[in-house]
């Protein structure tokens, strides 16, 4: 693959991701051995559906938070499926910050919990504008290699 502007741009940012916290080198180097020929959108895919299904599952903690009484239920489910999903891509910052909301909702820190998830939401903002920038220019440097 030749080295253009846009793929010196995308490796950049890509490593800025990893000075920065936010992606685990290790982890997505891994991800990235698994992208092929068959497969050649594998990354791009991966990024996407994180994007979507951890914004869900952020939004279904801060409803089941919302509720009276507060449905503990939909909250521990969804705060381990963004576990899972963020630590099989890598999300650093995301699964730490989640983590942190887990430990204070198990002690039963109902109002630091809220604080912590207000943190968690801001660093998946975060997150998801660099990631969707990234997913962007990913396309946009496939497509000008045909």
């Amino acid at each position: 693959m030749a080295s253009t502007p846009l793929r010196q741009q995308l490796s950049i940012m890509r490593q800025s991701f990893f000075d920065e916290g936010l992606l685990d080198q290790g982890q997505v180097s891994y991800l990235e051995t698994l992208e092929n020929e068959d497969d050649p959108d594998f990354i791009e895919n991966l990024f996407t559906l994180f994007l979507r299904d951890s914004s869900r599952y952020i939004a279904s903690i801060e409803k089941a938070l919302e509720t009276t009484p507060v449905d503990y239920l939909v909250m521990e489910k969804m705060m381990y499926r963004l576990k899972g999903s963020s630590a099989s891509l890598g999300a650093s910052k995301i699964n730490d910050e989640n983590n942190k909301l887990r430990k204070l909702f198990h002690e039963g820190d109902m109002e630091s919990g809220k604080v912590a998830l207000q943190k968690l939401k801001a660093e998946h903002v975060n997150f998801k504008q660099k990631l969707s920038v990234y997913v962007g220019m990913l396309k946009q440097a496939k497509l000008s290699e045909y």
